[in-house]
């Protein structure tokens, strides 16, 4: 079992709908998925309730004990965790549970949002420095479609996530309705319209997450 673990101090990076749309990549391709909603708001289990397809097993953990609650799903192939933006003790807990897999920490693409996330580095940081062996990566999301602006923000953020030996993903997300349209159906983007770019894009993301982790489907 291994599992991935969304998370970012900074809300509004679009956690929830990059899990969701893991959870259903992962389904796709032949792995048995859990989808553990650690944020009080709900949304991923809010997600689960639309989706008709029984692909996907959800459950809602909000306690700290998180850490060792999720290291008995053995029945799974893949647990996906999407932990909640405020920084206290359950997003901590949330964090540190990527010691059995890896962390992933979506971002949008501005200054200000980069900027806030050096409080998330300081999560892992802290986890780190108690003897957490926890591999991070960054994927940047909701890119619009401009050039100039998607380049400078991930040229700035391959220099802090270097600091702070956090890996930025080849892969990245665009500001695309069909995020949006897909989730409010309780569907990924990767049936809602298969050939989107959006489509494409989660898909790349979901290859080279699971290339890291080495999963077999």
């Amino acid at each position: 079992m291994k599992v991935i673990v969304i998370a970012n101090q900074k809300g509004g990076v679009g956690k929830s709908t990059v899990a969701c749309n893991l959870a259903i990549c992962a389904a796709k391709d032949n792995l048995n998925v859990a989808l553990v909603d650690a944020d009080p708001q709900g949304t991923s289990m809010q997600f689960r309730s639309l989706r008709q397809a029984d692909d996907i097993s959800a459950l809602a953990i909000i306690q700290p004990s998180i850490f060792t609650d999720v290291p008995k799903l053995t029945n799974f192939d893949l647990v996906l965790i999407d932990a909640g933006g405020r920084d206290n003790i359950l997003l901590r807990a949330a964090i540190t549970t990527a010691i059995h897999g890896l962390l992933l920490i979506p971002l949008l693409p501005s200054a200000v949002d980069i900027w806030a996330t050096e409080d998330t580095f300081t999560i892992l940081r802290e986890a780190r420095s108690i003897g957490a062996q926890i591999d991070a990566y960054a994927v940047l999301n909701q890119v619009k479609p401009n050039a100039t602006v998607g380049k400078q923000a991930r040229e700035a953020m391959v220099e802090l996530s270097a600091n702070n030996d956090v890996t930025l993903l080849e892969a990245q997300l665009g500001d695309r309705e069909d995020f949006k349209k897909s989730f409010m159906g309780g569907l990924g983007v990767i049936e809602y319209d298969p050939k989107s770019k959006a489509a494409l894009e989660i898909d790349a993301l979901y290859q080279e997450l699971r290339n890291r982790l080495g999963l077999n489907s």
